[in-house]
């Protein structure tokens, strides 16, 4: 049988650049639209059932309160959508919600419907299997709401989700959003970590929206720089950046942590990528 060899070595490089992904780019065309949505919750304790557990179950009783006490006073979110050739992701939604303006179910409800919208999104949190995860399942079962497909595999490494803390960790000791921000210089909670639950029981509502907002941006810088050298996106992270700041100021002009802390960061990485060149990171060719 007689084998063109010019044919075969064309053969041999094209199959060679699949397997290295050099072939992406004409390849990204043909794929649909990734969507990520990294979300956030701050907690009020149920203290009249906790105090009502503590006293029939007397010295048996956990001494701290623990999540299935913890009832969600705020939420958040951003949604982005990553479409194939486009460096710069498009910032679908941006929400910031809180128990001043509706209630804990209305909440979740209002959160798993924009879950349902999109099945296929990829649900990121940091630190959301440790508690938020757990509380928002509860919630599921006592509020009679449908579990989103993002939420219904109870494996903490459920490919519908990931959980930014433990990706980053691996065996490492887990670290605070804050520890782990500072130490990559990103910009991080306006108040400290420990004073949320006051801010809630005094009804520090702007203060608490901000701290919400600001814990999904920071996770949002950590998820666009670790999908990117995992090589599961492609973007422009300067310009991603700068957008992502953009919009949550457009569409939440209240927020002081937004537009005194984020939006100026933002900026300041946009310049000084300019001074060193932005690169964009080409995911492999499926």
């Amino acid at each position: 049988m007689h084998i063109d060899n010019v044919s075969f070595e064309q053969a041999l490089e094209r199959d060679a650049r699949k397997f290295l992904g050099l072939d992406a780019g004409d390849e990204r065309a043909g794929r649909s639209p990734q969507r990520i949505i990294v979300a956030d919750f701050e907690y009020r304790w149920d203290r009249s059932r906790y105090d009502g557990y503590r006293v029939s179950e007397g010295e048996s009783a956990e001494p701290t309160i623990r999540w299935p006490f913890h009832r969600i006073a705020a939420a958040s979110w951003l949604q982005l959508r990553l479409d194939p050739g486009e460096e710069v992701p498009a910032v679908e939604s941006v929400v910031v919600l809180a128990e001043d303006e509706m209630s804990e179910q209305e909440m979740i409800a209002q959160f798993f419907e924009a879950l349902h919208q999109v099945p296929t999104a990829q649900l990121i949190t940091w630190g959301g299997e440790v508690k938020d995860l757990a509380v928002l399942r509860r919630s599921a079962c006592e509020f009679a709401l449908v579990l989103p497909r993002q939420l219904t595999n109870g494996s903490p490494h459920a490919r519908e989700r990931i959980d930014l803390c433990r990706a980053v960790t691996v065996q490492a000791r887990s670290p605070h959003l804050p520890e782990y921000a500072a130490a990559t210089a990103i910009p991080a909670k306006p108040s400290p970590s420990r004073s949320i639950g006051d801010l809630v029981e005094k009804g520090d509502w702007p203060k608490v929206r901000d701290q919400v907002l600001a814990d999904v941006l920071t996770t949002s810088v950590i998820a666009v720089r670790h999908l990117a050298a995992h090589r599961e996106i492609e973007c422009d992270q300067p310009n991603t950046l700068m957008a992502i700041a953009d919009a949550v100021v457009a569409a939440i002009p209240g927020s002081e942590f937004a537009r005194r802390s984020f939006a100026p960061w933002a900026r300041g990485q946009k310049a000084a990528s300019g001074l060193r060149g932005a690169q964009s990171i080409a995911p492999p060719s499926e």
